[in-house]
């Protein structure tokens, strides 16, 4: 058995993160929430909550890859820097099958 190093956050907590910024992303992409009764000032703020998510997360991933030398690393590392949270959920729900598979 391949001995694997923990997450630098709690998985539960950089994953309600990843799915936080998954969803302001579809959010601010997808629907005008001022037809909702929401201020624009609001609206302006969740890009920048999307971007401090994604941030987290990817920077999070990227040092779990790194520190538990998968053979695809360089290939999750892309896929955390252009997809953000989408890649990052993905790898966090299969995170056990991949470390197991290294």
């Amino acid at each position: 058995m391949n001995k694997s190093s923990n997450l630098l956050v709690s998985k539960n907590i950089i994953y309600a993160i990843a799915l936080l910024g998954l969803i302001f992303g579809i959010f601010t992409v997808t629907i005008d929430l001022t037809n909702f009764g929401i201020p624009l000032e609001v609206g302006k703020i969740l890009p920048f909550l999307v971007l401090i998510c994604n941030f987290i997360s990817a920077v999070v991933l990227i040092v779990d890859v790194f520190k538990n030398n998968l053979s695809a690393k360089y290939l999750w590392t892309i896929g955390f820097l252009l997809t953000g949270c989408v890649a990052g959920v993905f790898y966090l729900m299969n995170r056990e099958r991949n470390l197991a598979g290294k």
